[in-house]
């Protein structure tokens, strides 16, 4: 009988090839730990170097006051306890909410009030023509105005041919300032709240910057 002679084969060991994989999802893993961290600091860095700060007495827009046929003016306005922080700094631009375009708009900003009214307009623009419904506007100014510690009125101007929803607004309460209303109808600065009943405040704002 003959016998067959069998030669066993020797296989390299796949150990090092598992060790090669776990190293390369080590070095995967911490590759992209180090990505993650790299766009976080640069994220921190933006943030970091936007120096601009904003003047503000509202909170997120909710909604907009349906207001009749007249010219008006929304304004906020800032105490000098408000402004005297960012002495020495300056006014550049104005955000604004629109939810529905008015027949015409003009951007004011006036001085230190006498009773309840604004004081020498400081800057006027007329906004109309750039206007975007449903969303923040900026206005640039196109003179930037110094903040010296003084009261400042940023007010929106808006002409209605029908009745309408221009100026947008917080959910509320209304915080002293935050709700100035000029009507032609009646010719007087009276704030929302004395008007309607009603506690809002406008979504205006200033960004104050270097």
């Amino acid at each position: 009988m003959k016998t067959k002679t069998f030669t066993l084969k020797s296989y390299p060991s796949t150990k090092s090839e598992g060790q090669d994989f776990s190293k390369n999802t080590f070095i995967m893993k911490n590759f992209l730990l180090i990505f993650l961290s790299l766009a976080l600091f640069t994220t921190a860095c933006k943030d970091d170097n936007d120096e601009s700060v904003r003047l503000n007495l509202d909170g997120a827009n909710q909604t907009g006051p349906l207001l009749d046929v007249a010219t008006w003016q929304a304004a906020a306005q800032f105490s000098a306890a408000e402004t005297a922080e960012f002495s020495g700094l300056r006014l550049t631009e104005v955000e604004y909410y629109i939810l529905d375009a008015p027949a015409g708009s003009d951007l004011f900003i006036y001085g230190p009030g006498v009773d309840n009214e604004p004081g020498v307009e400081l800057y006027r623009a007329s906004i109309g023509s750039s206007i975007r419904q449903g969303q923040w506007n900026t206005h640039r100014l196109s003179s930037s105005i110094p903040i010296t510690g003084e009261e400042l009125w940023i007010s929106v101007g808006f002409v209605h041919d029908n009745p309408q929803q221009s100026i947008g607004c917080d959910a509320g309460p209304a915080n002293a300032g935050g709700d100035w209303l000029f009507s032609s109808t009646d010719g007087e600065w009276r704030t929302y709240q004395d008007r309607t009943g009603e506690s809002v405040n406008w979504n205006i704002r200033g960004v104050v910057e270097e």
